[in-house]
């Protein structure tokens, strides 16, 4: 069969054309257009997820690994364990995949986010001293994530369902310490944690005097008043023979102590009371 000039020509443009569109477009794209099509593809499952767009999300994911999984760099691939753990249901499996990303992928910008999910899911569990490991780990390992507040907030949870009041208090004032002033919804969060503190915490007066005489302890009572501080004598009894000049009632320990130096300062010789009534 004799073939004609054009014949080359046609027949090369029906093997290039004939090729399958995806096949053509891998063969004629650039390196960097790759990665772009990988990074945006590993984006777009996260958006997906952020949205609670579960099916669409792992579709986007299977996807970004059946084409880019055994060639990603190490960020990627604890981006994408990181996502598979959020859109799995089966939670054993989605707590290996949240340890992979902080033992394997510590380096990564994924780790704290891990360490974060991972208490959550902890306290979800009520394992409430995991959910304070993690959290602490977070913390320590990752001083400057943007979670460190939050992690407080999960500390201060936990601790609260332990039985811990004076720890669950700490977090929280931390937990607001730390807190940027935008982030208005941790921040009442935080706030109802540390609302609950005055029942629990230890409350104390302080005590400027003690006399034998009820004249005595009364003027200095006034003498205290006529000063702005809200003083107050605890009479005796037959067990306790003295009149006791007190400043201040149910006070936290942090207002005590303030009002304990404002005292010292004004020349007088005070100490702590907690509401036992045992000397601090």
């Amino acid at each position: 069969m004799i073939v004609g000039r054009g014949a080359g020509t046609d027949m090369r443009k029906f093997l290039l054309f004939g090729l399958s569109g995806s096949l053509m477009a891998a063969c004629l794209m650039t390196p960097g257009a790759v990665k772009a099509q990988e990074i945006s593809l590993l984006d777009r499952a996260e958006q997906l997820a952020d949205r609670g767009e579960v099916r669409e999300a792992r579709q986007a994911l299977d996807r970004w690994q059946r084409e880019f999984g055994d060639s990603a760099s190490l960020g990627y691939i604890a981006q994408a364990w990181y996502l598979e753990a959020r859109l799995i249901d089966d939670g054993n499996t989605a707590e290996l995949l949240y340890l992979r990303v902080i033992i394997e992928g510590s380096s990564t910008q994924y780790a704290d986010d891990a360490l974060l999910r991972l208490g959550q899911y902890k306290y979800a569990e009520e394992n409430y001293s995991k959910t304070i490991e993690y959290m602490g780990r977070l913390r320590r390992d990752y001083p400057t994530s943007e979670h460190g507040p939050e992690a407080l907030l999960w500390i201060a949870r936990a601790a609260r369902a332990t039985g811990d009041a004076d720890r669950a208090c700490a977090a929280a004032d931390q937990g607001l310490q730390e807190l940027a002033p935008t982030d208005t919804v941790l921040e009442r969060s935080l706030s109802e944690e540390r609302a609950d503190c005055r029942a629990t915490e230890r409350t104390f007066t302080v005590q400027v005097a003690a006399f034998k005489d009820e004249v005595a302890a009364q003027n200095l009572a006034r003498e205290l008043l006529m000063g702005g501080y809200d003083a107050w004598v605890l009479n005796a009894t037959s067990s306790d023979p003295l009149y006791r000049v007190r400043v201040g009632r149910g006070l936290i320990h942090t207002e005590a102590q303030s009002l304990l130096e404002r005292l010292t300062r004004a020349g007088y010789a005070p100490f702590l009371v907690s509401h036992s009534g045992a000397r601090n």
